[in-house]
């Protein structure tokens, strides 16, 4: 049986609270603002005056630091919180009606989930595990072209002498600790641990996000059912 929408909702808008934090790149006037989506040619002298300054900020390696540190402890953290949740809360969330959500009693996620596998959760810290390390390699593949992209938004957004600025610093020791660490700061437990307070926010507040996506989208046809032969049943009346 595939998830009413509500739960669909529901639970990408939870995968999205347990995400790290994006790495966000810093913001600064740049010398000529471009408007979104002007694709004008990047200036080379500030192209190259980005390079190092990225190559400082991101060396080569930096994905495999911040998901080793994710995997040491932080994917555990979250998966507990949601383990943690009280499953009526949940439901509630995932658009299950009053008296079913209440039929869960005061168990938790975690509890009814061993009350059908005893060792669910050292099956899931294991599955999660493997899968992150199985990323790794993949995710490495696309480093070199993040660092070329990243190089392009500090061209556009930073000038050639604010980049040189930049490049100085990060020679001195000061710099180089900064820098060492700058990415890695996205994945602290401190940070994560603060973004991820919101969770149980966002769970109360689901249900009425998901009523008014239903409502932003009530114009479209409900989507083909699988092969394309008609609406898809669980789509077309909202649950």
């Amino acid at each position: 049986m595939s998830l009413p929408r509500r739960a669909r909702l529901a639970l990408a808008g939870v995968a999205l609270a347990a995400l790290a934090p994006t790495p966000a790149v810093a913001q600064a006037e740049p010398a000529a603002t471009l408007e979104p989506g002007d694709q004008a040619p990047v200036d080379p002298a500030r192209l190259a005056a980005a390079r190092p300054v990225v190559e400082k900020l991101w060396p080569l390696g930096t994905y495999r630091r911040m998901m080793d540190s994710v995997m040491n402890g932080m994917m555990q953290q979250v998966m507990n919180q949601m383990f943690d949740m009280r499953a009526g809360d949940f439901a509630k969330a995932a658009g299950a009606s009053e008296g079913d959500a209440d039929a869960t009693g005061d168990k938790t996620l975690g509890e009814l989930a061993s009350e059908a596998d005893p060792h669910f959760r050292e099956r899931t810290r294991i599955a999660t595990d493997v899968m992150m390390r199985e990323m790794i390699p993949l995710v490495e593949k696309l480093e070199p072209g993040i660092r070329d992209a990243l190089a392009t938004v500090y061209a556009r957004k930073f000038s050639a002498e604010q980049l040189a600025d930049m490049d100085r610093f990060f020679a001195t020791p000061s710099g180089q600790a900064f820098a060492a660490e700058f990415m890695m700061t996205f994945v602290n437990p401190e940070l994560m641990g603060q973004m991820q307070s919101f969770v149980p926010e966002l769970m109360a507040a689901m249900p009425a996000i998901a009523a008014k996506v239903e409502a932003a989208t009530a114009h479209l046809p409900p989507p083909l059912k699988p092969g394309g032969a008609g609406p898809s049943s669980s789509s077309a009346t909202p649950e």
